[in-house]
């Protein structure tokens, strides 16, 4: 892209501003310039143009210096985010990956839960049965023994 060559009035006195930026641009960067020296004038009235525009030009030097400042800084704090993102993103994994691990243990535990509970039950099948079965023989025994005394007498 060329040069855009825009006519400007700073101060009162007119130039030809030529840039790389849009005239847009490059009239709003010709009005803040007039704008600063004129701030700077109000507290100056006897001062020449040329020492209005150093002042003003110290003036958005110290603006430019503490933009950079504050951009550096916010860089830093951009990485410093970044680094806890990765982080607690690492976090994060780790938790799910002990969660899943968490789950198949559960869900293992369960599965024995469930054949042990299984295989209580036919105990308990099997407990009752032989239960029966010496109840039965309880019984047999007695009518044994009655036999026996039967017999004897």
């Amino acid at each position: 892209m060329g040069d855009i060559k825009v006519n400007v009035r700073i101060y009162g006195q007119d130039y030809t501003v030529s840039g790389e930026r849009d005239e847009e641009t490059i009239l709003a960067i010709a009005d803040y310039v007039d704008q600063k020296i004129r701030e700077i004038g109000k507290f100056f009235t006897s001062s020449q143009p040329g020492s209005l525009a150093t002042l003003a030009a110290v003036n958005m030097a110290d603006e430019l210096f503490s933009e950079r400042e504050r951009t550096e800084r916010l860089a830093r704090e951009k990485e410093q985010l970044t680094k806890d993102v990765k982080h607690y993103m690492d976090m994060w994994d780790e938790a799910k990956k002990n969660f899943v691990q968490y789950k198949e243990g559960a869900n293992r535990t369960n599965d024995e839960m469930r054949e042990l509970e299984e295989k209580c039950r036919r105990l308990e099948e099997k407990c009752s049965e032989f239960e029966n079965a010496y109840f039965d023989l309880q019984m047999e025994n007695i009518q044994l023994k009655d036999r026996i005394e039967k017999s004897e007498r």
